[in-house]
This record gives structure tokens, sequence and C-alpha cells, in this order.
């Protein structure tokens, strides 16, 4: 049986058997420290210069602040969506910033109930940078010009600057000191801040804009005012619990028609749900937006739909298969995205179901395309789709294991595969720790090595990711021009010889360092002997004295 909590966008999917959060920790802890002294700091700040207080203003905001984060959307594939910038733009307009950063202060309890096990760390963290935020920007908004807002709204057009740093501010400041929290394991802040937060800020601009008309219908019509806002809170509320009810309904229905193809006990057994965490984290190496990131999953576990129209027999066979079989074994793409366009919500998916066997050269099937003719998500699933297989037994080889699957995918590059997305997917097996599956450490970027080797947590002679690649990872534009291969008219069935003694010779060479240390004798990592041959001579093959 396969468990729904596997299908999420998590990313200890992806890290290898043996994970080690001890940096994120740290980073964690470090990060609670820093935003504990601002607090207090800012807090220390406002007491001071704070002018007379609406306490009665604060205490209702208030309100409204908890009902907001109580009644927070939960969104896919992570995070949730709360109306609470509303009401502290509502505070900062009404109250003041003491006003501000004390309304803040109700959503206490709510984050108590979703401390999960970092316990009060997160309940202090949650409240103090909200708190901080929210007090900042109120104090740039009253000390650039702005002013509580009049009930005769008399002075709204000469808020409208101040209240633009405001939101500048709150955005900035959020968003940078929730980064170090949420930034995976081997991804820098930066990059993790310009991929998920800064798509954000059109939102935050927007919430900040409702923030300010709901101030202007309060200060007409106050209490009256907070029930006309809290009314549609529940009623968006209760609508999104249906649609989730109704998502949930359709993901249970997905994995229960994928168990029919992938049932219990067989080699494929879950096969799809490695494929949709491949194709995710690959889909999140390359920026895609959360809702094509859950058309790309659902796409993902339903891409071998297509089977179950076929003779299973197919399927169970022991041997290699017949042409006739191989043939008919074709067709399951097509069925498959033949099945899903009959439902409007699934047909979305159907491209990339029923091309991903689709190769970059041309010599795929069902239709043949060639490079970016092919659906990106078809792209995508091409490659996750082989990684996961590569790594299951098959009636004509045996497993391989991660490294080895990977390096297949790499060899293929331009000619199978994409080259973009094979890109995005080393990065992906480089930083999260599934390259070798033994990894207890993400394995370190070249930029992060120096003089000195650094451990990469394997076991000795245990290849590396750079022993694949020629031992870059990350290159630059003219490098990756001046060594690149050109693959135009080249197709896969010409270099699969090619591949196949490869992956003999890699195997020959897995037996030599199996017997050699079975006899105690010293081994070399996989892909260093040419290069101690060379460092042990000089320039005319003499050996060095």
């Amino acid at each position: 049986m396969v468990k729904r909590s596997e299908l999420e966008l998590d990313d200890s999917l992806f890290e290898g058997e043996e994970k080690s959060h001890r940096l994120r920790r740290g980073r964690a802890d470090n990060a609670l420290a820093v935003v504990i002294a601002l607090t207090v700091a800012m807090v220390a700040l406002l007491v001071f210069t704070s002018e007379k207080e609406n306490w009665w203003a604060v205490a209702m905001l208030g309100i409204l602040f908890l009902a907001s984060e109580l009644f927070a959307l939960p969104m896919k594939p992570s995070g949730r969506l709360s109306l609470a910038l509303l009401v502290v733009v509502m505070a900062m307009m009404i109250s003041g910033p003491l006003g501000a950063a004390v309304v803040t202060l109700f959503g206490i309890p709510v984050y108590w109930l979703e401390r999960e096990e970092q316990g009060a760390k997160k309940v202090i963290f949650n409240t103090c940078q909200m708190m901080f935020a929210a007090g900042a920007a109120a104090w740039v908004f009253h000390y650039t010009g702005g002013a509580l807002l009049e009930a005769s709204l008399k002075n709204g057009g000469k808020l409208v600057f101040p209240w633009v740093l405001a939101m500048l501010v709150f955005y900035i400041l959020n968003t940078v000191l929730i980064t170090p929290v949420l930034t995976p394991d081997g991804e820098s802040m930066t990059r993790f801040w310009q991929r998920r937060m800064l798509p954000r800020s059109p939102g935050y601009l927007l919430y900040g804009g409702i923030g300010f008309m709901a101030a202007a219908l309060y200060v007409r019509l106050e209490f009256p005012a907070v029930l006309l806002l809290f009314a549609p809170l529940i009623a968006i509320r209760v609508v999104f619990t249906r649609y989730e009810s109704m998502r949930d309904v359709c993901d249970k229905t997905t994995l229960a028609v994928m168990e029919a193809v992938e049932g219990p006990g067989t080699p494929m057994e879950g096969h799809s749900v490695g494929v949709a965490a491949i194709a995710l984290a690959i889909a999140e190496e390359m920026n895609f937006q959360e809702r094509d990131l859950h058309y790309l999953r659902q796409a993902a576990l339903l891409h071998d739909i297509g089977k179950l129209a076929l003779d299973p027999a197919i399927f169970a066979k022991d041997g290699p298969l017949t042409p006739e079989e191989y043939e008919e074994m074709k067709k399951h793409p097509l069925i498959g995205g033949r099945i899903v366009s009959r439902e409007p919500s699934f047909a979305v998916v159907a491209p990339a179901i029923t091309h991903h066997h689709e190769m970059t050269d041309g010599s795929g099937y069902v239709d043949g395309l060639a490079a970016e003719a092919i659906p990106i998500g078809a792209r995508i699933l091409a490659v996750a789709d082989s990684f996961d297989a590569m790594q299951r037994p098959a009636a004509y080889r045996e497993s391989l294991s991660p490294y080895d699957a990977a390096s297949e995918i790499i060899k293929a590059k331009g000619i199978q595969y994409d080259p973009e997305v094979v890109d995005a997917f080393v990065n992906v097996v480089a930083r999260r720790g599934i390259w070798t599956g033994l990894l207890k450490d993400s394995v370190p970027m070249p930029s992060d090595k120096v003089d000195a080797e650094p451990e990469t947590g394997l076991e000795p002679e245990q290849p590396t990711l750079e022993d694949a690649v020629g031992g870059v990872v990350d290159i630059s534009e003219e490098e990756r021009e001046r060594t690149a291969t050109p693959a135009d008219g080249i197709k896969y069935d010409e270099v699969r010889s090619e591949i196949e003694k490869d992956i003999v010779e890699w195997e020959r060479a897995e037996g030599d360092r199996t017997r050699r240390k079975a006899r105690g004798e010293p081994g070399r990592r996989a892909g260093s002997r040419k290069k101690a041959k060379k460092k042990d001579k000089g320039p005319k093959g003499e050996k060095k004295r």
C-alpha cells in the first residue's frame, strides 16, 4: 500500500537513507536568536516613541488577526494562505506602530497549535518575526509622512506613498527572516529567496491594498466592519475545505488506480510515486510555479495508466519481449493520454503522459517528436521515469545503483534526454544526497571545495558525482560551449551499443574492485586510475623522484 504522505513535495523524499539536519538546525537556531534580539529592540523603540494608541481598535483587530490565522487556507504542495497581512495593514493605519506590533500577539494560540516537533522554538520564532516585521513597517509608515486614517478619509491620498514604503519593508523583513529556516539543505538562501519568495511580492502588494481599503471601511463603521470582514473569511474557508476534500478524493482515486498497475509485491511497486518525487524535484530546480508542480505530480502518478488496457502477461513476462509484444507495449503512453483526456480535471496532463517516451533526437515514441517539440512535462517525466526504472530489476538486466542509473542519464544527455532537464537533474541528485543512496550528508558542490579534499560522507572508494561528469558540475557558459559535444544527427540506437559496452566495462571494474577488497589489496576510486598514473610521471613519461 502506498502512503499518501509520500506524495507531498517534501525534501525528505530526495535525501539519502541517513539524513543529517545539523546544519539546518544550527541555521534555524541562529535565525531564532537574531529575530528575538531584533524584536526586543523594536518593542523597546516603539514603547519609548509611541504616542496615544487606540487600544479598542487593537483589541478588535487582534481578534480579526486571530481569525485570519485560525482560518488560514492550507496550500499544496506546501504552505498556507493567511489574510493576516490585511489586518496588519489595518492596524498600521488605525492604531499606530506599537498597536500593530501588539495585534500580532493574538496569533500565538494558532502558532502553538501548529508547533509540531519544533515545540516552543517555532512558536517564539513565528511570533517574533511577525511582530518585528509589523512593528517595523508601521514605524516606517508613521515616520515617512503617514498618519492615522481619518474617518472622513480626507487624508487618504497623502498616505499612499508611506503605505508603499511600509509594504516594501514588511515584505522584505517577513521573507528574509523566514528564508534561513525554510531553505533546504544544499541550496543557497539567496537562490531560495529568489525562487520561492520573490514571486510572492505581488501577493503582498495585493493584500496590502485590500488592507488599505479595509482600514477605510473600519474607520467609518468600526465594530460592524469587523463582522463584515470576518464573515467572508468563514465563507472562503468553507468553500476551500470542500475543494480540498474533492482534491483529496481525486488523489486517493489516482493512487487506487495506480495500485492496479503497480500491484504490491511486483518489481514496479511504488514506481509512479518515485517518478513523482524525482520529477517534482527537477521541476522545482527549474523554477516551476506551484500550479504547474501540481499538474506535473498528477502526470507522474498517471504516466503508466495506459498499461491497464494492455495484456498483463506482457508486463509479467520473465524474458525479453518479442517484437510484437514490444510494439504492443509502446501503445501505453497513447492509451494513457486518451484515458486522462476524457476527464476535464486531468486533460491538462494528457500531453505529458502521451509523450513521456519521446527522445530528444526524435527516435522515441509515440509520435517521434524531437527537442522542444516534446512538452516540457514529458521531458521531465522521461528522466524521472528512467532514473526510477533503472534502479528496479528487469528481465533483461539487473537493477542499477543510483550512481549507475544517473550516469546512464548523463551519457544520453542531448540524445535521449533534454539537456536542460538533465542539468537540473544533476543538481538535484548532487544537492539532495540521492546520488549514491548512501550519503550521510549532501555531496558538496565544487564551489564548496578547498585545497584539502573535503569529507563527503561516502563509503571508501564510493564513486562520486565528479567521476560521471568529468569533475565539473556548475561550469561557465564559455566552458560549456568549449567542451560541448554536438548531438545533431546522432540517433540513440546508433550509440546504444557504446553505452552497453560502458556498462559492461563498469561492471568488470566493479568486480575487480570487489576481488581486490576480498584479498585485502588497496583499491582505487572508480575513474581515478589514469589521473594517478599521470601524476607519478614526468613530462616524458619518466617517473618523478
